[in-house]
């Protein structure tokens, strides 16, 4: 046999190994049925089999913004809205109904769960299950600290926004100012991290905290303990600090109920329209704006690219704005 036609058979016989080796890879049994519904998504442009569940603590506008965004982005990448569950407690202390609705998604066979957690030891074993199962965990706003095998967490930084926020908002201060702070519920980890944050830089910069309260992000729980402040510290408080903005307009409501606008300053924490339009007539001074939209919608392209293997940081942190009487018009709508 001549040298030519060696070469030939053996670049034949070559070839041959590397076709058997390319369909032996892409064998149809290897995927599971998850990672098969993305792979055709990718082919195709439909991923309408995927389901999507989004939970998060309430429905107050923030979380709302979260769930916008995260419909958004799966409607953007052809899942069927029919197949996207958005669902959230009526109000933030109602942690087992958190853990029902996420129990039920479960039982629904989602693909991936988008979840601000309301409080971790509660919803432990509900993770481990979804885990389980091959659902995609994303953390959205709030994680739970000690679970491992999230895709990721998306949410502010709350101690170090609060920090940066309460540092420029001690600016605007007189100096030795007395400030009153309204925080979350107890034991939730974004506002513990927020109100070290805002004692801290308030401290750092000469003022006093005079007391913090827990008004559980609710506006007529706020305006109500902003009362009792007004009235146990008569004409002592300079500032209020919140770590939600429902807070801030029931401290705004309490304020002007008392003829003290102009003499108190409020910031907020969040970036509700509603406090964005008490920016505009001067009853709240300045906000640290989060940016929920941007959660949501990036929670839901973290969940689905992971179907398909690909991975990421642990934490992501989408950024905050300060809302002022400069800039407030770029947020309101």
């Amino acid at each position: 046999m001549s040298l030519s036609k060696k070469m030939v058979i053996l670049v034949l016989i070559i070839c041959m190994a590397v076709n058997l080796a390319a369909c032996n890879k892409s064998s149809p049994g290897t995927e599971s049925s998850t990672a098969a519904k993305v792979q055709e998504g990718s082919d195709t442009g439909d991923a309408s089999d995927l389901k999507i569940g989004v939970v998060m603590k309430s429905y107050d506008e923030f979380q709302q913004l979260v769930m916008d965004g995260a419909k958004d982005m799966a409607l953007e990448l052809g899942i069927a809205e029919a197949n996207i569950t958005l669902v959230a407690p009526n109000n933030e202390s109602d942690v087992m109904a958190q853990v029902t609705m996420v129990e039920d998604l479960i039982s629904k066979d989602i693909d991936i769960l988008v979840l601000a957690v309301n409080q971790e030891d509660s919803m432990r074993n509900v993770l481990d299950t979804a885990k389980g199962k091959g659902i995609q965990i994303v953390f959205a706003d709030t994680q739970a600290e000690n679970f491992e095998g999230a895709v990721t967490y998306i949410g502010t930084d709350n101690k170090s926004a609060a920090y940066e926020g309460a540092l420029i908002f001690g600016e605007e201060l007189e100096d030795n100012s007395n400030v009153v702070i309204l925080r979350g519920k107890l034991g939730d980890v974004n506002h513990e991290a927020r109100t070290e944050g805002l004692v801290e830089a308030l401290e750092e910069k000469g003022h006093t905290v005079l007391e913090v309260q827990d008004a559980n992000c609710e506006t007529d729980k706020a305006a109500s303990t902003m009362e009792d402040l007004l009235t146990k510290y008569p004409d002592q408080i300079d500032a209020v600090m919140v770590t939600s903005d429902s807070m801030a307009v029931g401290a705004a409501q309490a304020v002007k109920g008392t003829g003290l606008t102009n003499s108190i300053k409020i910031c907020g924490f969040d970036g509700f329209q509603s406090a964005i339009s008490l920016v505009e007539t001067g009853e709240i001074t300045m906000i640290i704006g989060q940016k929920p939209y941007e959660m949501g919608y990036e929670a839901v392209k973290c969940g689905v690219e992971a179907i398909d293997g690909v991975t990421f940081d642990s934490y992501i942190n989408p950024g905050i704005v300060m809302i002022t009487s400069e800039n407030y018009k770029d947020y309101l709508k």
